[in-house]
């Protein structure tokens, strides 16, 4: 048995905790709010923007799992949430003379700059100019400086229940003009706790595991072609204007290559939007 920290134990840590716990491991989940927290999860309830409050953390933790969600979409935020509070939570640790077997950190594909249909892969180049990009890549700069085994797990657009965005945008007659084509990247939340959980996993086994992952299903599409199969899927009428997503969305248009997570043996339980699409508008159907 190993003894887990997750920080920022939202949706994807908590889901990775119970899974964990499942197999008969110990969880600790800090956040601000932990009365929300599920059994068997032990909660620690602490500020990562305050590090006195980070003090006495529990003694034998084994891997700390950095899976913090920042809460605005802002320079700032971003830097207090991804970097300041990395850096904080491993000070202390290193403080208590911690002796980790491994940091797993939760990354985006921000990092990547790519604009124009590139594929990208962990051996991409990375020059982002978004302040977004910019502190991931600084987060993980952090991260492979804080003394122990390191991953840095770089997700795309994480989508399933709760994050309906697209499904949303086609229900109130948005479409997308096939020139130019913006390509998006995006992984289902299952698949993410399936990415944490399997390089666990290998660690658990001794296996090598790399410092640096990219965790997006293997099949980028096209936004025309995704919102045009969920109309399809809706029985929707066709919208009456197809807009340049380009101008909707954050990131520019790339093609992630989840290069090293193939090789080694993962498999997606959604390996493209099909799927995983077609499982929400599934799970929807039932429950009305």
């Amino acid at each position: 048995m190993a003894t887990f920290l997750i920080a920022g134990c939202g949706d994807i840590g908590s889901g990775l905790a119970l899974a964990l716990c499942a197999d008969g491991h110990r969880c600790y989940g800090l956040k601000r709010d932990i009365s929300q927290l599920p059994a068997p999860i032990q909660g620690i309830a602490a500020d990562l923007s305050q590090p006195e409050q980070l003090k006495g953390l529990p003694a034998g933790i084994d891997y700390l799992v950095y899976a913090v969600a920042a809460g605005a979409f802002d320079a700032a935020t971003y830097q207090a949430a991804y970097v300041d509070g990395l850096r904080h939570l491993l000070t202390a640790l290193n403080v208590q003379d911690a002796a980790l077997k491994r940091v797993l950190f939760i990354s985006s594909s921000a990092v990547y700059h790519q604009q124009q249909g590139e594929w990208v892969n962990e051996a991409s180049d990375t020059t982002p100019q978004s302040f977004s990009g910019k502190a991931m890549l600084a987060a993980e700069r952090v991260l492979h400086a804080g003394g122990y085994p390191s991953t840095a797990v770089r997700f795309s657009g994480i989508y399933g229940p709760g994050r309906e965005r697209i499904i949303n945008w086609v229900k109130a007659g948005v479409g997308a003009s096939e020139s130019p084509c913006h390509y998006g990247n995006r992984i289902h939340r299952e698949d993410c706790i399936g990415v944490l959980k399997f390089l666990i996993d290998r660690d658990l086994a001794g296996e090598p595991v790399a410092d640096l992952y990219l965790a997006s299903d293997p099949n980028p599409a096209p936004y025309h072609e995704v919102l045009e199969w969920l109309r399809q899927q809706l029985e929707l009428p066709e919208p009456t204007q197809r807009e340049d997503f380009s101008l909707r969305l954050r990131t520019g248009s790339k093609r992630c290559q989840p290069a090293r997570l193939l090789v080694e043996g993962y498999r997606f339980k959604y390996p493209s939007y099909r799927e995983g699409f077609a499982a929400m508008l599934e799970a929807e159907g039932s429950n009305n």
